[in-house]
């Protein structure tokens, strides 16, 4: 257990807005810590969950109101640096997804790692409510070498106290490596091994952002579509069998570009694209893990 300490900054896993609006009217309820929230949810909708007149409220957005803050890196870290000089002060950062749309992910790393250093030697703590499953599990890796992942071990109730969540990575390529093969020869992303949906908990919401996030790859997952309208039982088996699908076209794709100087470019550029459909798949296994 490790405690809930000034100076840092934690992530939080939440799955839709209801939890992530818990966790601030729990804090309110079992903290006397100053609460800041930065969300894009504008006053009015906030209202209908929590109090506001008891934190202070920065509606991140372009327009210029009340409790409005542009959602600029330089203005989030300008608010956080100020507050260094304040008591106990939590800062829940609402919406980071929708940071990284805007400003891309090298950008937001840079950004917490700047935050980071900001912070030491303060009172601040900074949390980001995550949703793990939007982004690739390399880049989580990355990020949570700067942050601490917290787990509850109880529903919101109590923050002073945490389990820390270590994940431990063993990519094939060092992160160097990882960051010079985002792109393929083709302009579309590398593919990458998402961590596994576990059966318990598992929901059609869950289905379709792991759907979603297998297109942004480039992947043809139609095959998976159907599993939407069945039950959780036979849903979860067919995601099975083409998750593991993906993993072996992940190898694949990773051997394909280990050995791409062994191969004709227009042999390769058909061997991908075949890759992103999931057809041939033992085909191509053969052709070349035999040699």
């Amino acid at each position: 257990m490790m405690k809930f300490e000034g100076g840092n900054i934690f992530s939080i896993t939440f799955s839709n807005q209801d939890s992530l609006l818990e966790i601030a009217d729990k804090l309110l309820e079992n903290n006397e810590s100053n609460l800041k929230l930065m969300s894009r949810m504008p006053p009015r909708r906030l209202l209908e969950h929590i109090d506001i007149s008891k934190i202070d409220l920065y509606w991140l957005t372009e327009r210029d109101t009340e409790y409005t803050m542009p959602p600029n890196l330089e203005s989030i870290n300008r608010e956080i640096i100020s507050s260094k000089n304040d008591d106990e002060t939590i800062i829940i950062i609402d919406g980071f997804e929708w940071l990284i749309d805007l400003h891309g992910k090298e950008n937001i790393l840079n950004f917490i790692n700047d935050v980071s250093d900001n912070l030491h030697g303060s009172n601040v703590r900074v949390i980001f409510p995550i949703d793990e499953l939007s982004f690739d599990s390399v880049w989580i890796s990355r990020m949570k070498k700067i942050v601490r992942h917290i787990k509850l071990d109880t529903p919101v109730s109590n923050f002073e106290k945490f389990e820390e969540v270590v994940e431990i990575s063993t990519p094939k390529d060092s992160p160097k490596e990882q960051m010079e093969f985002d792109l393929g020869v083709d302009g579309a992303p590398r593919l990458s091994i998402l961590s596994r949906l576990p059966q318990t908990g598992f929901t059609q919401a869950l289905l379709v952002k792991r759907i979603l996030q297998w297109r942004r790859m480039g992947l043809d997952v139609s095959e998976l579509e159907p599993a939407l309208n069945y039950d959780t039982n036979k849903s979860y088996e067919l995601y099975c069998l083409i998750e593991e699908k993906v993993r072996r076209v992940v190898d694949l794709e990773n051997y394909l570009y280990q050995n791409s100087h062994e191969i004709d470019s227009s042999e390769l550029s058909t061997a991908l694209f075949r890759i992103k459909q999931l057809t041939g798949i033992e085909e191509l296994e053969k052709k070349y893990y035999s040699n």
